[in-house]
């Protein structure tokens, strides 16, 4: 008979991965503007999009995907954990989902340092509103362990 996970634990070491994620977008911000200083301060008689538009335009795009993909590739590996009974793939659900969050605010620091697009904290900042909504359940857990005695 499988080991029964200790769920306190799995929660906390859960909580401890999405806190450090989510830490991690507040250093993205120190490195953007550490090495590109400039874009510290806004001029709003640039464009928006920055002196050329495409390539902010399609970041733009692969961010919403990857916003989007996050959340749709998170929920089918928790069902799938969930279905299997596997807290470990469950964990990797999660670790996906904010991994993928993440790259939205990777995204903001190509843009500012590739096209040293002002506007790119945009893209961590919604990096960090991903990954807050990412916040590990419990009820998740719960239903990895014990599914036998939900049904």
């Amino acid at each position: 008979m499988d080991k029964k996970p200790n769920i306190d634990a799995l929660h906390r070491t859960m909580f401890v991965i999405w806190g450090a994620m989510l830490f991690a977008q507040f250093l993205f911000l120190v490195v953007g503007y550490s090495t590109k200083p400039a874009l510290l301060f806004l001029d709003p008689s640039k464009p928006v999009l920055g002196a050329d538009p495409m390539p902010t335009m399609i970041l733009i795009a692969l961010a919403f995907i990857m916003l989007v993909g996050s959340f749709v590739v998170k929920k089918n590996l928790i069902a799938g954990a969930v279905g299997r009974r596997d807290v470990a793939a469950l964990q990797s659900a999660y670790v996906v989902g904010m991994a993928m969050a993440e790259s939205i605010s990777l995204i903001g620091l190509v843009a500012a340092f590739v096209f040293d697009y002002q506007y790119f904290a945009g893209f961590i900042v919604l990096g960090m509103i991903a990954i807050a909504l990412h916040y590990p359940k419990m009820s998740s857990i719960l239903a990895a362990t014990f599914r036998d005695k939900l049904e």
